[in-house]
């Protein structure tokens, strides 16, 4: 497999030299959406990015995760939107009308009110506002509304308590749930895309400088003369190809299986590819003759 990747690469740089860059080095403005096709093929691209350029290109790698992270986004949201739509209607139609008054909760059903998992037929949520039910143990519910306290399980053993002695008159029934679900699934993909997008930047980040720590083992291989900052910038610009085949994915809801690995591993190609553009100098590149 490695052979065939060094085939390929040096296919690349034969590719890159015949498409004959015989021009003195000079310093370029790329743009964003330059980077996304040149880091495919480009050698005087990734020259410049690694004798030229400056800083990390960390704004780059954030450009090009959000650009990943719009079609990936709207198909989990796209998958929640169904959720929501087949399920939420089976619990909101068993909410009874719940009205809280100066941070007391009350209903006119007897209680404990028990809303069941339509699932397993077993409580999913419980009001209780008689005191007989304080607490989430010993119960498969995750929500509890007692008195003057909402308790939400978050996990098996982790429970958390809202007090409700903030709010001085509201009435939920099914109606204004319903809405507010609605609401939810209106707003989740603009309350997931800033947590989804910081999570995958410093996970790249740290992928980064792990291709960047075996760049320097292959510059050291192909005796190469090249900075550790340079070498995260070729980096960053190298997971180009890998982070567009995700997209790609992604847009056209592919299942990629262990998409992060492959990922690294097309990224590790792509910067031993362009490190060996950068030991070539425009000098050492012949002229073409012209008959």
């Amino acid at each position: 497999m490695l052979k065939s990747c060094n085939v390929y690469l040096y296919v690349l740089i034969d590719f890159s030299l015949y498409r004959g860059d015989k021009r003195k080095f000079q310093m370029k403005k790329y743009s964003f959406f330059d980077y996304l096709y040149l880091s495919f093929y480009s050698r005087s691209f990734y020259q410049e990015i690694g004798k030229k350029r400056k800083g990390l290109c960390l704004g780059y790698l954030f450009f090009i995760l959000c650009l990943f992270w719009i079609p990936e986004i709207s198909r989990i949201h796209s998958e929640v939107s169904d959720f929501i739509s087949a399920e939420s209607f089976k619990y909101v139609k068993q909410v009874p009308v719940i009205t809280i008054s100066k941070g007391r909760a009350t209903i006119k059903e007897p209680t404990p009110f028990y809303i069941n998992d339509t699932a397993n037929d077993k409580p999913f949520a419980i009001i209780d506002t008689s005191g007989q039910i304080t607490s989430l143990d010993k119960t498969t519910a995750y929500l509890l509304l007692t008195n003057t306290k909402l308790i939400i399980k978050n996990y098996p053993f982790n429970t958390r308590a809202f007090d409700l002695q903030g709010i001085e008159n509201l009435t939920i029934d099914q109606k204004v749930l319903q809405q507010w679900i609605e609401d939810f699934n209106m707003l989740f993909p603009f309350i997931l895309f800033p947590f989804v997008i910081l999570f995958s930047f410093f996970f790249h980040i740290i992928q980064v400088l792990l291709a960047a720590g075996f760049g320097r083992l292959f510059a050291n291989t192909i005796q190469v003369n090249i900075d550790f900052r340079s070498l995260v910038r070729l980096a960053v610009v190298s997971f180009t190809p890998a982070i567009m085949l995700q997209t790609a994915h992604a847009i056209l809801d592919i299942p990629f299986p262990y998409r992060t690995l492959i990922a690294f591993v097309i990224s590790l190609c792509y910067l031993y590819y362009a490190i060996i553009l950068n030991s070539i100098t425009s000098d050492s590149i012949p002229e073409k003759k012209v008959d």
